[in-house]
């Protein structure tokens, strides 16, 4: 077990910062991190500059209890300001996404977990949400076995949260959560990748893991919001339930890929001369153009509405503490969906406008768009997925997946 005995104690929080403050310190690292961008991808993972510059800002705490020093930020906080991280670089901001689901889930289990996870106040935690390990009884807690595909930010993480199918009940199998530190695991260098590179998102191996009972935590309990932590209950934050959590967090990283897009083409476009094979000898006069930034900003805009109402959706659940109608849950998801859709529309149309010289390495707008690619086949933000859920529960059918 990883002992933290000798870490400095984290100290609780004396003054949480407004929206408005954490979303201009996120802006104030766009010049950093997107300077950085084209490193990040190269080297497959987060500089350690970046790292030190969001620790420095706060905002690698927005998540965690704040009797540790964090901020419990609501999620509509959470989705701009992860939003304005990915204007400056698609991994850092996904990474940091990663980073604070963690801590939010971290938060869920019993209180002395925590005490033990969040000592250090410098901890970095991940997690995965694909059960591709199984877990056995072992003594007074679980041995745990398997690979995890897909660990973002792995390399820079002291514990990670994973799921595996075990049997809490002969003949009754389920998955749970198992919190477990990286020194018990193995991390696997298969992260090579066109797009979001720089997130590092290794396979974890890990081989009859010991993990005590204390550090497990039902999904099916977690996904309606029941967790086992007794001081953190009563906090709207750590009352939500974890799937509707989940697609806030995975929807962030696309409004600000698409502004940065947008960003980038414009910065470019009073240098561009004519279109080849045409009489506009500036491209800013062509009527093409104006029609391609056009559609693009009105997708955007489109987006980002999608994205705050899913988020004040579930800010409004968190304070009230009422249920999910029925339909919620689906409308979520496809509202998250489709606000990914309408970003990667408008980066593909931004990606094309900017011509042949647009996909060569030295301009970032093609990094942009490789990442906005591989964001697009995550298996969560699929829009095709999440549409059709919401089409099943307006069709009166039940959901056919248990993530809802």
């Amino acid at each position: 077990m990883t002992t933290v005995a000798d870490a400095p104690a984290a100290q609780p929080s004396s003054a949480v910062p407004t929206r408005e403050e954490l979303v201009q310190r996120a802006a104030d690292l766009v010049p950093l991190l997107r300077a950085n961008a084209r490193r990040c991808h190269e080297e497959r993972r987060v500089p350690k500059e970046n790292l030190q510059a969001l620790k420095e800002a706060g905002l690698l705490q927005l998540t965690r209890p704040r009797r540790y020093g964090g901020f419990e930020i609501d999620t509509r906080t959470k989705v701009q300001v992860l939003g304005e991280l990915a204007r400056g670089c698609g991994s850092t901001a996904w990474v940091t996404t990663l980073y604070e689901d963690a801590a939010f889930i971290v938060s869920l289990f019993p209180d002395q977990v925590q005490d033990e996870v969040f000592a250090d106040p410098d901890v970095k935690c991940t997690a995965t949400l694909i059960p591709t390990a199984t877990a056995v009884r072992q003594g007074d807690g679980f041995s745990v076995s398997g690979r995890w595909p897909f660990n973002s930010g792995c390399l820079d993480a002291q514990w990670v949260a994973e799921p595996a199918v075990v049997e809490l009940e002969p003949g009754q199998p389920e998955v749970c959560m198992f919190l477990m530190p990286y020194s018990e695991l193995t991390i696997e260098d298969d992260w090579y990748v066109s797009g979001l590179r720089g997130t590092g998102s290794n396979t974890v191996r890990g081989e009859n893991v010991h993990v005590p009972e204390q550090r497990m935590l039902r999904m099916a309990e977690a996904k309606e919001g029941i967790y086992r932590s007794e001081i953190n209950k009563n906090s709207p934050l750590y009352r939500i339930p974890a799937i509707p959590y989940i697609l806030t967090s995975g929807g962030s990283t696309f409004p600000g890929l698409a502004k940065a897009a947008m960003e980038l083409f414009l910065e470019r476009l009073p240098t561009r001369g004519p279109i080849a094979y045409t009489g506009y000898l500036q491209r800013s006069d062509a009527a093409v153009t104006h029609h391609q930034v056009a559609e693009a900003a009105m997708k955007i805009r489109a987006g980002d509405h999608l994205m705050l109402e899913a988020a004040d959706i579930v800010d409004r659940h968190a304070a009230s503490g009422e249920p999910y109608g029925p339909e919620e849950r689906p409308l979520l998801w496809g509202m998250v969906s489709y606000s990914n859709r309408l970003f990667a529309e408008a980066v593909e149309i931004l990606r094309g406008a900017s011509g042949a010289t647009g996909i060569h390495e030295s301009q970032a707008i093609q990094l942009v768009a490789r990442d906005a690619q591989a964001l697009a086949t995550h298996a969560v933000m699929m829009p095709t997925t999440g549409i059709e859920h919401y089409g099943r529960a307006l069709c009166g059918l039940e959901p056919d997946t248990p993530f809802l």
